[in-house]
């Protein structure tokens, strides 16, 4: 027994068994929405849905948009033609804030030049994660810059050395320095609002215009910023209106072009009188909040960052246009206050651009805090049934083998298994009913193959002398075959099973307790089993 304390396999199970406890002790299990309740997002979309293969891409793109691995146990259901639920297990307030700024963007993403588009979301064929192809973070100022790399495909990088070819203007020529150039801006935007109009005051059009000319750091924004230029690539008609409200001329316009534009984007200090005139024009509102030091611009048309073109993306060292390379690796840059907001920002970003944009875009969207359905008496008669199906378990062992310290063993392995399988599971996932039901999976297969792997010892005992260690091999290449078998079958679920929610979390979780116990448990009882037949 004493060798047994020794064994580097039964020692590594000890210590994942203390870290797992360690893990559960100081951080505790995140229960799910079933367990602990959360929101309801209730999102009117802005035209009806009828066909069934649209509907399961909005689904999609939405869970994909909030939870791509389907551990942060998310629902999202139609409701009607016109109507998505989507239920998510938390209730964090700035959590629930990000969620819902990301489930009001349809998530059009555009970058243009000269109010032109030179190409969308849908041309970007790869972001690479990877710091030596520009992913990265640095301070700049009071602020912290993030870059996020994109590849374009083909035909997109094509048409962008096109449209950005010589898009620069020689200022200046020194032999020390040599040329240089003042070169077009890109504009990059989300949900840009071309079929809307925006209506703002006149003295908050011209704070802007100030604000854009001295530029914000820490926003990302670029010292002399041109507010025309933003509003040009929006593509947005604009409207200024004085303290009395709009104009005869201005709603003569306005009621033209209402027949195409049904949105107004408004700030949230318009006069009410102002905003009574819209809505007795027929529009829908959609209004802005102002945030101290921030051009409402910036927000109402949905711009994420504006970026100089280089003399080098110009290719302004080539002679002719047939002799230019296409650009296809490209970057996008941005900024935040803090590292967290950068972090944050580009984040919010690459999620909609991983997730891809909505066929419509989103009306309105409310929300609510759920109760939990199951709550904590659910759980604790899990875990009681859990525990009286072990017992069970280890009655029916003593009955076979007749072997008390061989029944206790395979027991107690199955709760390490869980314990660890829980812990490791709970550093990246919320508890619901996906990971019970992977437990139990856990559980049941941990079961199983701990009797294969006696039965196999104890055939060894019978043959002659080394039988033992090759009944043992013969029990783990067993295991090893059903193990790989479980964890071919959830891989493709794991990987191309994006939306399909809890499924995916079950077969995690699963896959997690599977590799815990080939690479843990199983391996520490045959050497615990080992020891207590050879006794025999």
């Amino acid at each position: 027994m004493t060798e047994l304390y020794k064994n580097w396999k039964v020692l590594l199970l000890a210590f994942f068994l203390i870290l797992s406890f360690a893990i559960i002790g100081f951080r505790g299990i995140t229960f799910g929405i079933d367990f602990n309740g959360g929101t309801l997002f209730q999102i009117e979309l802005a035209d009806p849905i009828t066909n069934l293969d649209e509907r399961a891409r909005v689904v999609q793109t939405i869970q994909q948009r909030l939870d791509w691995t389907g551990l942060k146990d998310i629902s999202v259901n139609f409701f009607g033609d016109d109507f998505v639920i989507v239920q998510i297990a938390e209730s964090d307030p700035k959590t629930i804030e990000r969620i819902e700024s990301l489930l009001k963007k349809q998530g059009v993403f555009e970058s243009t030049i000269g109010g032109e588009v030179i190409f969308s979301g849908e041309d970007i064929i790869e972001m690479p994660k990877d710091p030596a192809k520009g992913y990265s973070l640095y301070h700049e100022g009071s602020g912290v810059r993030w870059v996020l790399p994109f590849v374009l495909k083909s035909t997109a990088a094509k048409r962008f050395t096109e449209m950005t070819f010589h898009k620069c203007d020689l200022v200046s020529y020194s032999t020390e320095v040599g040329r240089e150039y003042e070169c077009e801006k890109t504009y990059f935007f989300i949900d840009r609002p071309k079929e809307s109009v925006l209506v703002m005051q006149r003295d908050l059009f011209f704070s802007d215009e100030q604000l854009l000319l001295q530029g914000i750091q820490s926003e990302g924004i670029a010292e002399g910023t041109d507010i025309d230029e933003i509003l040009l690539n929006s593509q947005v008609s604009y409207f200024l209106v004085e303290k009395d409200g709009l104009n005869e001329e201005q709603l003569g316009l306005l009621e033209q072009l209402v027949l195409e534009k049904k949105q107004a984007i408004i700030p949230e200090s318009l006069a009410l009188s102002t905003q009574q005139q819209l809505i007795d024009l027929g529009f829908e509102l959609r209004i802005v909040e102002e945030e101290q030091g921030t051009p409402f611009v910036f927000d109402a048309v949905g711009m994420r960052s504006i970026i100089g073109l280089g003399e080098s993306v110009a290719q302004m060292d080539v002679a002719k246009i047939e002799n230019a390379e296409p650009m296809s690796k490209l970057q996008i840059f941005g900024s935040g206050g803090t590292r967290e907001a950068a972090i944050q920002r580009r984040g919010d970003l690459e999620i909609l651009l991983q997730s891809g944009s909505l066929s419509v875009s989103v009306k309105s969207i409310s929300k609510e805090t759920v109760s939990p359905l199951l709550g904590e008496n659910f759980l604790q008669n899990v875990a009681f049934i859990g525990l009286v199906a072990l017992l069970i378990v280890a009655l029916v062992l003593f009955l076979r083998y007749r072997i008390l310290k061989l029944a206790l063993p395979i027991v107690f392995i199955g709760l390490s298994e869980v314990i660890i399988t829980l812990a490791l599971a709970s550093l990246i996932s919320k508890f619901d009913l996906g990971a019970v039901a992977g437990l139990l999976a856990v559980v049941g297969t941990g079961v199983d193959h701990q009797i294969i792997i006696t039965d196999e010892l104890r055939r060894g005992v019978n043959e002659h002398a080394g039988s033992l260690i090759a009944r043992a091999k013969r029990a783990f290449f067993i295991i090893m075959a059903a193990a790989s078998t479980t964890i071919a079958a959830m891989l493709p679920i794991i990987l191309i099973g994006f939306g399909l929610g809890r499924l995916v979390g079950f077969a995690i979780t699963t896959t997690i307790g599977v590799l815990v116990g080939v690479l843990i448990t199983r391996p520490a009882f045959g050497e615990i089993a080992k020891s207590i037949i050879e006794k025999k």
